[in-house]
């Protein structure tokens, strides 16, 4: 009876102390002094995310759902670093792709139903943006990689908007899980863009804040199965 009622508040302070650090991090990851410190800017990037990942870890329940998605929060930590370091921007893509892969199977877990309108939109989005980066940009070399990862990033944004309304799935699991792929896809939209086309007003702070409520997002529709 008595580890029964203390298990909650353990929990809550072990959330608390885990949300703070993530917050922190990325307060600070987001401050101007970072952009001349580079090896601060690698240690802090991926901090938050790790977080949501011990988060998910530390849950009482944890099925395939979860482990897919801690799996796709530490490759997208992994990516966070890589992106950072010079040279391995395609590994660091190849480590997103990966991630994204993760939640695809994720969401596979609870929904499998085609849902022909909900890929309709998904994959339109992304052969409009794919179009408007090949006509528009300057890919070059990153066409193919670039390709593959709209491929990937549309069909995790499918599969999120496919858990919504599906009998047996929790409301606010899908929920979570929809926003977090919209919010992802447009976390990288912003990013594709900048990088290949032209620069976006404040971009820096829209892809990484649609970027980490993407990925909450995710880890919370896991925390609600």
């Amino acid at each position: 009876m008595t580890q029964s009622i203390s298990a909650p508040p353990a929990r809550s302070a072990r959330t608390t102390i885990i949300a703070a650090l993530g917050l922190i991090a990325a307060i600070l990851y987001m401050l101007p002094v970072t952009d001349n410190v580079p090896w601060l800017s690698v240690l802090l990037k991926p901090i938050p995310v790790l977080c949501m990942a011990l988060w998910l870890a530390v849950q009482p329940k944890k099925g395939r759902y979860q482990l897919l998605v801690i799996a796709g929060l530490i490759l997208g930590a992994a990516g966070d670093v890589l992106l950072e370091m010079e040279g391995l921007f395609i590994v660091g893509l190849l480590s997103f792709l990966l991630g994204h892969v993760a939640y695809i199977l994720a969401f596979l877990q609870d929904s499998r139903k085609l849902f022909a309108g909900k890929a309709l939109i998904a994959y339109a989005y992304g052969a409009i943006m794919f179009a408007v980066l090949l006509t528009a940009g300057e890919l070059g070399a990153m066409t193919i990689p670039v390709a593959a990862y709209v491929l990937a990033i549309c069909t995790m944004l499918w599969r999120g908007l496919s858990r919504l309304g599906v009998p047996g799935i929790k409301p606010r699991s899908a929920q979570a899980g929809a926003i977090g792929s919209v919010l992802f896809t447009i976390s990288d939209t912003v990013l594709a863009f900048t990088m290949f086309v032209a620069p976006v007003p404040l971009s820096s702070w829209i892809i990484m804040l649609t970027y980490w409520s993407g990925q909450l997002g995710v880890a919370l529709s896991a925390k609600e199965q």
